[in-house]
């Protein structure tokens, strides 16, 4: 009987906790009538299980008499372990330029910030970063605004719950040649394709058009190294690494004009449609101001990147 009120109270706890992650200070709590009712258990295990998550200081409460019951403090490191798994697993993409070292530097700084363990894991390819998300592998995935929007409008449960701005995924994309001088795509070129990359594939598809080439199949890190051995003639790759390791004298054409380039350079994060605690945790503890001025102090090298 004991070692079934505690598995029960264990449980609730649980719910509880993962309840309290959507609210704020100041938000009303519901009553203990109203979580017998959702949670359907005996009033007294409802109870106990406040009693505990106040006496960790997980939540601070205040009765305001028929009006209700008030959140004055809350700790969503404390809850998080009640409510999610000891770490948050969440995934990026390789951080292989400035940029994304100070987007994943700024994401673990809030978390520490917050008391928050987070583990991330740099999966190459959006598509690879989306289905970790469907198939619940990871709690959260950073992605281009691009990728996500069309993964949603593909069917895909997924949900956007943070926006970083434009130009916070990458500053632009460009078409780089293997011929100095060539600045326009020919018939019979072959040209780099990233099956992997939701965004590359669709940009690349997008400026062939009608016009007939081959298609080379690779990771977008590899088509710098492919066009100096002379195994493609063209391919769309991000600017931020070409400037970053100084590699500026390659030939481009910029496609910052393209329509697709704003929610491209987006960075969003994104969670499974069904994660509403998981919602509502990065909503809250996600800083998105510091997260940008630590991204910026990395790229104009005033910060050491860490993650």
């Amino acid at each position: 009987m004991g070692e079934e009120f505690l598995k029960k109270k264990g449980i609730v706890i649980n719910f509880l906790a993962s309840d309290l992650l959507q609210l704020k200070k100041g938000d009303r709590v519901p009553s203990v009538s109203e979580y017998q009712t959702r949670f359907d258990v005996a009033r007294g295990t409802i109870q106990n299980a406040l009693t505990f998550l106040k006496e960790i200081k997980a939540v601070q409460l205040k009765s305001h008499g028929h009006l209700g019951t008030f959140i004055e403090a809350i700790d969503y490191g404390v809850l998080q372990e009640y409510a999610l798994s000891d770490t948050i697993l969440g995934t990026m993409t390789l951080p292989y330029s400035r940029l994304y070292e100070g987007l994943a530097t700024g994401i673990y700084e809030v978390f520490k910030e917050n008391n928050i363990k987070l583990n991330m894991a740099y999966i190459r390819g959006s598509k690879e970063r989306i289905r970790s998300i469907t198939n619940k592998t990871y709690r959260f995935a950073v992605v281009s605004a691009f990728a996500a929007q069309r993964a949603i409008k593909q069917g895909e449960p997924l949900e956007i719950v943070v926006n970083f701005g434009t130009q916070t995924y990458l500053s632009e994309h460009v078409l780089l040649f293997k011929e100095e001088g060539q600045t326009v795509l020919t018939s019979g070129m072959r040209i780099a394709i990233d099956y992997s990359s939701l965004d590359q594939q669709a940009l690349t598809k997008e400026i062939i058009g009608d016009l007939p080439v081959e298609f080379i199949e690779m990771q977008g890190h590899q088509i710098i190294s492919a066009l100096k051995d002379d195994h493609i003639d063209a391919g769309i790759w991000n600017f931020d690494e070409i400037r970053d390791k100084n590699q500026q004298g390659l030939q481009y054409v910029s496609l910052k004009e393209n329509q697709l380039e704003k929610a491209m350079g987006t960075s969003v994060i994104i969670t499974h449609i069904e994660d509403v605690s998981m919602k509502a945790f990065l909503q809250k503890s996600i800083n998105k101001e510091k997260v940008l001025q630590i991204q910026q102090a990395v790229c104009q090298g005033q910060l050491i990147p860490q993650y």
